[in-house]
């Protein structure tokens, strides 16, 4: 049985906090919420975009070294070439930055489109531990709610996909809903780490046959939970069908001319 140890911190940046690092260890993997350093009420407030090599990111990459082998930083406020800022995801291992991925779809009424650019690829990381070797990959909150990304991802390689969030408690069920959907119809374990505090809600995992593993309601006011992903469940949801191989329309043929020929006389 291969088991994948993933820890999430739900607050604001518990790096150094002892007692957090008491509750994740034995941790695989560290995952942070979106714009980790604040939120949108600093961003708002006049907080500065984040450069590679500051004093958090560096915290991020000390915390691949020392708490765990790998690290998402959730996501942070980052200057790219100027004038450009992003909403990013840095993926770090054993101290250096494995993965970054920079949120492609931006959150209209929140006003991310005046603060970011949104980002243009899509990456996965691969996680190398004693007795696992899997495909990871990261999108951001408001990405969730557009399943070709996900899809898109999943057709290049993907095991477990993690989502940084801070999706309010007021649209819980959506946010759950569309966690487990995209682990059913990808066959795959969905992390989702949402914030603690006004700007956030709940978080969940689940595994590709859209079983819960993690369920943040069983801690009420914890920030820093530790949770095991089995991982011989991929076989086991697998082992019936194979969504990937059987989507038809993601490959050319009939129906994709039809989806994307012209519209009929009745269109």
């Amino acid at each position: 049985m291969s088991l994948f140890h993933v820890g999430l911190c739900t607050g604001p940046v518990l790096v150094a906090a002892p007692a957090a690092a008491r509750r994740l260890k034995g941790a695989d993997i560290l995952v942070f919420p979106e714009l980790a350093d604040g939120g949108y009420k600093a961003l708002k407030g006049g907080a500065s975009p984040h450069r590679p090599g500051d004093e958090l990111l560096s915290g991020f990459a000390s915390a691949s070294q020392t708490l765990a082998p790998y690290c998402i930083a959730g996501s942070v406020y980052l200057r790219r070439p100027p004038p450009l800022t992003s909403n990013t995801s840095l993926v770090f291992s054993r101290g250096r930055l494995i993965c970054r991925y920079d949120k492609i779809h931006l959150f209209r009424p929140s006003g991310e489109h005046r603060y970011f650019r949104p980002g243009t690829h899509i990456r996965t990381f691969r996680v190398t531990l004693p007795g696992v070797r899997i495909r990871c990959g990261v999108i951001i909150c408001y990405d969730l709610r557009f399943p070709e990304l996900v899809r898109a991802m999943a057709r290049i390689g993907l095991d477990v996909l993690f989502v940084p969030a801070r999706w309010p408690a007021v649209r819980d069920d959506a946010w759950r809903t569309l966690l487990k959907a995209r682990a059913i119809e990808n066959q795959v374990f969905v992390v989702g780490c949402n914030a603690s505090g006004e700007e956030g809600g709940y978080s969940y995992a689940f595994d590709p046959l859209g079983e819960m593993v993690f369920d943040s309601h069983s801690r009420p006011g914890a920030e820093a939970h530790l949770f095991v992903c089995d991982l011989g469940r991929f076989a086991e949801a697998r082992r019936l069908h194979r969504n990937l191989d059987e989507a038809v329309v993601l490959r050319s043929g009939p129906v994709l001319r039809t989806v994307t020929g012209r519209r009929g006389r009745g269109g």
